[in-house]
């Protein structure tokens, strides 16, 4: 599968600009004259089917709308060129000032509680509690504050936050709570009456951290969680993370001279003797075929690796897999602490990707697979659908007459319940 290095991700961090964060998909064909300014997102065309149809379907457009944000079409379809990019989306798909949309008006309203506007696609429906975000608030910020729910819950609630939070923006609303979640923090009356005989907590500390941490590690300028992990040799990054949630799952948020916890009751103050002898072995022994093993690497890892990656913050599995040309299924049983679904990808780390003997080259089906997808994606793909926020499981079923079992066969990050469909994203269709 071919990753386009021209996509971009236009999310903006908050706390980076005062502005409302975007997701943008930046034009990467040509543009034609009169498209609006406050277009968000385009669509290019590389495919004979991607016409007027496609792209108004899988964006929720009305024809008179696609054509309004494409003079360069006509109102029969003509006029549409290959390489060139369409504007799908304005207004990171909000109604501008004065719109009002048919639909909304004719729907009835709905007998629970009204949901705030703005907020972001995929938030659950059930959610009966709102919080609208701040310049500068993270998840762990909204955790610490609530105390009501730990951050699978929010990511479940709120998927288009990502599983690194880089997603949360300012002025947007964020479900915080759903029928049966606590309306207040659990009392704990041992904490109450009794003070903690550990060590004081030190003042520069990120939200989030653990209540009983017992021991402390200042960070220094440029340090890694792989090497506070490897340096402690106590504990590992899952731990590391459920103990400092403010660094989140790709270890961004790590800032020097603050302090994290390495420890709480009953952490080794030591490392195993045994952990020592294996990393020992592992970075001075060379593997069967001679190459040395770098450090860092995961648990599991075989022995017979010939080739290896750096991973860094940016890495994911889908561009390991289109660089190196090899598969999910093989990359993860060289590296099976990464899991099948890429949860267990860390930066700094290196990984396996290549060993004696290789692997045989799949055939590739012609057909330029465009970005981003889904990891799992079938790699003989040859029809593909851009899903927008009103896009659902149904509606491609419909519209492609393919069954359920086939969607999930060719996209199975999806899910057989359709909990994993990500708008802006391309989900297979047809192999």
């Amino acid at each position: 599968m071919h990753l386009s290095t021209l996509f971009v991700h236009g999310i903006l961090a908050v706390g980076v600009t005062a502005s409302r964060g975007q997701r943008l998909r930046r034009q990467d064909g040509q543009v034609d004259p009169g498209q609006p300014s406050d277009c968000t997102w385009w669509e290019t065309k590389e495919e004979d089917y991607q016409d007027c149809t496609y792209l108004e379907e899988g964006w929720n457009l009305k024809h008179s709308q696609f054509v309004e944000y494409n003079p360069s079409v006509k109102d029969d379809c003509s006029g549409m060129q290959f390489g060139h990019s369409y504007c799908v989306e304005v207004n990171n798909g909000i109604p501008r000032k004065g719109e009002t949309t048919t639909t909304q008006a004719a729907e009835p309203e709905p007998t629970k509680d009204s949901k705030p506007s703005p907020t972001q696609a995929g938030l659950i429906d059930t959610c009966t509690s709102f919080y609208q975000a701040k310049k500068g608030d993270t998840c762990a910020k909204i955790i610490s504050d609530y105390k009501t729910f730990d951050f699978d819950d929010f990511y479940k609630w709120n998927p288009a936050v990502d599983k690194d939070c880089s997603g949360i923006w300012a002025n947007t609303w964020y479900c915080v709570g759903v029928p049966g979640t606590p309306t207040s923090p659990a009392t704990r009356t041992a904490e109450s009456t009794t003070k903690p005989t550990g060590p004081t907590k030190p003042t520069a500390t990120q939200e989030g951290i653990i209540e009983s941490c017992t021991a402390f590690h200042q960070a220094a300028k440029g340090e890694t969680y792989a090497k506070i992990v490897a340096s402690y040799g106590t504990f590992d990054f899952d731990t590391f993370f459920k103990w400092n949630p403010a660094v989140g799952k790709d270890c961004s948020g790590i800032w020097a001279n603050y302090y994290y916890c390495v420890g709480i009751p009953g952490t080794p103050t030591v490392k195993p003797p045994t952990k020592t002898t294996a990393k020992s072995a592992a970075a001075t022994t060379k593997s069967p075929n001679g190459i040395s093993t770098p450090p860092p690497i995961h648990n599991g890892m075989v022995s017979n690796c010939n080739k290896f990656h750096m991973v860094t913050k940016s890495t994911t599995c889908d561009s390991i897999q289109n660089y190196y040309k090899i598969s999910m299924e093989d990359f993860a049983k060289w590296n099976p602490a990464v899991g099948s679904k890429c949860t267990g990808l860390w930066a700094n780390y290196n990984v396996c990707v290549g060993v004696i003997g290789g692997t045989p080259t799949k055939p590739s089906t012609g057909v330029k697979t465009p970005s981003p997808i889904q990891s799992g994606m079938v790699s003989n793909c040859k029809k593909f659908h851009p899903v927008a926020s009103t896009t659902t499981c149904d509606s491609i079923q419909k519209y492609y007459k393919i069954t359920m079992a086939q969607l999930v066969k060719w996209n199975p990050a999806i899910g057989a319940k359709c909990t994993g469909l990500w708008a802006k994203y391309y989900v297979c269709v047809g192999v």
